[in-house]
């Protein structure tokens, strides 16, 4: 056990080293530089309002774009600046974890320091951990209600502790953590005795859950009032265009359980098996505490799955408490024979070593040289002024040729908005000068058709910046 626990400090410690070792260097992962610019943005504009390409966007809530803005603000390296807020709820997350092993399994103090190990262990956390998203800090959100509801158990009055967490959660993407509590409720309704708890408790459970709603709808309905949010277009972006066959529906109906194996790698799979496990076992049946873990986990999953949210990071909200389902598999088995221990301790070595291997050729695969296209977005950014108008031309396909249109917003330093066409779109409808822009080699003979005035301002590699002048 000593070991055990030795090698969980080694691991925590190495996580961390990734965490802080990601940052380095330039940013270019999409959503990475939405997170940037929407709070550089905010800066410039309305500092509690969510901007991108200088118009007000309603995508996701502000929280960690509030939080970003501290950071950003004030720190040099500006990579660091936004991913060191999920870094921390990564941090967060991992302690939220040891807690609630402490509350359902308090005779067991090894259980803690083995599920903080495979948590940071598993790339689908400790990858996602470096980067500047929102997922992890709705993880955070989504353990403490874990957290909170197995104290609420004995003590109703901590329902509002959840109902916290729930608003919180709703600030920070979506309310997830309100879907998690609903599900712990369901189940709660399922056993004899958790049903008389929550009877014995339902005034602070109903007063707790109407105060949930009433704070989470306090953001949506101030951009709705004071900002004219316009919920039909956004529904449709962010729900039916998100979840259609463009989109997220254009992956493989079973992507998540498929992606948590793959690209959660040997943690991930048994993240699957484990709450069967848990709920199977004869031997040693599950406690309330852990059978409700086990069910709601797989509830989310299931939900997740059958409601076409076809992208793994949608589940990340659980791996918590998945891990801590594998930990506890492993646990029975490290209570065994001398024999049987030694072999157990020989694949939880493979399974944290893979880990977190997986984790850094993860963190590595997603950092990309930039560096030429970052000179030509400064390039870009210098050249802009009022009256001016900024294009960018790219493939249909984001990425291909151009970074996305946040890589240059970002790193250019942008200070008005600019347009972006397809070669086929500019040749239909040409803007007229003055005119800034950026492209590839191969799409600038279009330019140079269009605009024989046309001037070279700077070239890297592929990318030429040009202007046109006032005609």
């Amino acid at each position: 056990m000593r070991a055990i626990l030795v090698a969980a400090l080694l691991i925590v410690a190495f996580a961390l080293w990734l965490g802080l070792e990601a940052p380095r260097g330039i940013m270019s992962g999409t959503d990475e530089l939405l997170t940037a610019e929407r709070t550089r943005e905010m800066l410039m504009t309305e500092p509690w309002v969510v901007h991108y390409n200088f118009h007000r966007s309603f995508e996701k809530p502000p929280l960690q774009y509030w939080l970003t803005s501290l950071t950003l603000s004030r720190f040099e390296n500006r990579a660091v600046a936004v991913r060191i807020w999920p870094l921390l709820f990564g941090a967060l997350t991992a302690a939220a974890v040891g807690w609630m092993v402490f509350l359902i399994k308090p005779n067991e103090p090894w259980l803690i320091p083995l599920s903080v190990a495979i948590l940071v262990s598993a790339p689908l956390f400790t990858a996602e951990s470096a980067r500047g998203l929102l997922d992890i800090g709705l993880t955070f959100f989504a353990t403490l209600t874990f957290v909170f509801g197995a104290l609420a158990r004995k003590q109703p009055t901590w329902w509002f502790a959840v109902a916290l967490a729930c608003w919180l959660g709703s600030l920070q993407k979506i309310p997830l953590p309100f879907l998690v509590w609903v599900l712990i409720i369901v189940v709660r309704l399922t056993n004899r005795d958790e049903r008389v708890a929550l009877r014995n408790g339902i005034g602070w459970l109903t007063g707790s859950m109407l105060f949930a709603i009433a704070a989470m709808s306090i953001w949506p309905l101030l951009q709705f009032i004071k900002y004219q949010m316009p919920v039909a277009s956004l529904f449709h972006e962010e729900v039916v265009v998100w979840l259609g066959p463009t989109e997220l529906g254009r992956k493989r109906y079973f992507e998540i359980p498929i992606a948590m194996c793959l690209a959660g790698g040997l943690c991930g799979f048994l993240s699957l098996l484990a709450p069967f496990v848990i709920l199977l076992s004869r031997k040693e049946p599950p406690s309330i505490a852990v059978r409700e873990i086990a069910l709601v986990s797989l509830g989310f999953i299931a939900l997740a799955i059958v409601s076409n949210f076809r992208l793994v990071r949608y589940v990340i909200p659980v791996v918590p408490v998945l891990c801590f389902l594998v930990a506890l598999c492993f646990y029975r088995f490290l209570k065994q024979a001398p024999p049987i221990r030694k072999w157990v301790i020989a694949a939880l070595t493979v399974l944290l070593s893979a880990g977190l291997l997986q984790a850094k050729i993860q963190i590595d695969v997603r950092r990309k040289n930039v560096a030429d296209e970052k000179v030509i977005a400064e390039k870009l950014g210098a050249l802009q002024q009022q009256g001016t108008k900024t294009v960018l031309i790219k493939a249909i396909k984001p990425g291909n040729d151009l970074m996305w249109d946040s890589f240059y917003l970002f790193h250019g330093n942008f200070r008005f908005p600019f347009s972006k066409y397809t070669v086929d779109e500019i040749r239909a409808a040409a803007p007229k000068p003055p005119l800034i822009g950026a492209c590839v080699a191969r799409d600038f003979p279009a330019v140079k058709d269009l605009y024989p005035d046309v001037k070279v301002r700077l070239t890297r590699a592929q990318f030429i910046c040009w202007e046109v002048p006032a005609r």
